[in-house]
């Protein structure tokens, strides 16, 4: 029997991204989390995130070139919006 690739669960707080996926993705991601010591999907896709992040190595240049991108949205009124939703 193999280990999975991710580490158990920390339980540590996380910021909140919603995503949407297709049927037949999300049950394979529920699936790897059971298979993954009982994790969470949050935990299952934060740790395949950062696997794919440092494996790509055009993206640490462009985290170089721009190094303000994917700062979090600006918040107001307790909700996030999108920059380009916010008004100067």
């Amino acid at each position: 029997m193999s280990a999975p690739l991710i580490q158990p669960e920390d339980k540590q707080p996380d910021e909140q991204v919603t995503i949407r996926l297709r049927p037949e993705v999300a049950r394979e991601l529920r699936a790897y989390g059971q298979y993954a010591s009982d994790s969470s999907a949050s935990h299952v896709v934060s740790s395949a995130l950062k696997r794919l992040f440092a494996a790509d190595k055009g993206f640490e240049g462009f985290k170089q070139g721009h190094p303000t991108a994917g700062e979090s949205a600006v918040r107001s009124n307790g909700k996030a919006r999108r920059k380009s939703e916010v008004k100067a």
